[in-house]
């Protein structure tokens, strides 16, 4: 059942393991898997759209579709997941956007991933999203450790998982040495493409393929098609060669994880927002421009959240004023304003959430009502 990943987050996200399983040659046996949806990480599981057909149960994990891990519980957790969050599965945090790869050579005995490591980190750097992979030769300076594991069912080839509900990125790829070489797949084309599919998940990218492989929903990713024969993260690639990211590829990488342009999180009172300058969220997900056809608007990456219906062609700009309004004005004529006239200086803030508030001594007086993401 060989996987690929949905190019999606995050989310959610965000919310993104292998599956490069090969072909129809291995069964899901559900006998011991857990259907009590009432289990935090099963009902996680069921919520991003996977069939309980695909759920196995083991000692410590959930594997889904043969190659995408869940954790019973997250390392570094003492008191279980992280289930609380709207959006999954999770994105890598900004915090952990630079991150270090290792490849455990000594755990391999036939098999070289050497380069092909070096390849996958220099292909993905070069999509120039805002996630950087560095090579590290000790595990105790890894975020994602590359291991081999036998141990994994006949017909897998690897398995990972999504990012973890702290914002870390998953922290292994397992490789089964034993299915590559009994499936003679290990050429330098299909191992590059194993890693890079495999990596793709620990990043948050779902199977791009995700409808036909029979998930009932998972968060699209903007600007993206909802099939694309030339992903990576396609489920059912183990064995497939290598070709380098498909064009949708890059576009997921680059709306999951921009990179950082800059600009304030907050406008201080008497700041404006001339045509095409921004806020933005302190994590990079949200920003407020004021656009030149002069409508004031929230994106999420490149999704539009909120706009102040101000199309009109006219450029304008957004002043957060000294009475505590802020105001759209197009040629001196206000358009639109958040009637928050009170006489307060205020403060208004894009934030992490998605919500864009103007706060008078600590009080949200107007908020756009896009929190939630």
């Amino acid at each position: 059942m060989l996987k690929r990943s949905y190019l999606f987050y995050i989310i959610l996200l965000i919310t993104l393991g292998i599956g490069c399983a090969k072909n129809n040659d291995v069964k899901n046996d559900n006998t011991n898997t857990e259907k009590n949806q009432d289990n935090p990480v099963l009902a996680r599981i069921l919520k991003e759209g996977f069939s309980r057909n695909d759920i196995v149960e083991m000692k410590d994990r959930y594997v889904v579709q043969g190659d995408i891990i869940f954790y019973k519980q997250e390392p570094g957790q003492k008191n279980g997941p992280t289930t609380e969050q709207a959006r999954s599965p999770y994105l890598v945090a900004p915090a952990y956007r630079n991150i270090n790869v290792y490849l455990n050579a000594g755990s391999f005995s036939s098999v070289n991933l050497n380069s092909i490591v070096d390849n996958v980190i220099a292909s993905y750097n070069a999509v120039g999203s805002g996630i950087h992979l560095n090579r590290v030769y000790a595990a105790g300076q890894a975020n994602i450790e590359i291991v081999q594991n036998s141990s994994l069912q006949l017909g897998i080839c690897g398995q990972a998982g999504f990012p973890f509900s702290n914002g870390q990125p998953f922290n292994n790829v397992f490789i089964s040495e034993y299915t590559l070489n009994y499936y003679h797949l290990t050429s330098t084309a299909q191992l590059t493409l194993l890693v890079a599919h495999e990596l793709g998940h620990c990043l948050g990218l779902r199977h791009t393929n995700w409808q036909s492989q029979g998930e009932g929903s998972a968060i699209p990713i903007p600007s993206t098609p909802g099939t694309d024969g030339a992903s990576v993260m396609n489920g059912a690639t183990c064995g497939n060669n290598w070709g380098g990211f498909s064009y949708y590829d890059q576009i997921a990488l680059k709306a999951l994880y921009p990179v950082t342009l800059g600009g304030p999180d907050h406008l201080n009172v008497n700041e404006s927002l001339q045509t095409n300058q921004l806020l933005r969220s302190q994590d990079g997900r949200f920003i407020l421009v004021m656009q030149g056809d002069g409508n004031l608007v929230i994106y999420y990456y490149n999704v539009a959240l909120w706009s102040s219906n101000t199309t009109t062609g006219v450029p304008g700009v957004a002043v957060n004023q000294g009475d505590g309004n802020f105001v759209v004005y197009q040629n001196g004529v206000a358009r639109w304003s958040s009637n928050t006239t009170t006489g307060v200086p205020g403060i208004v803030v894009m934030q992490n959430d998605g919500n864009l508030v103007v706060y008078q001594n600590g009080v949200a007086r107007w908020s756009s009502n896009t929190a939630g993401y």
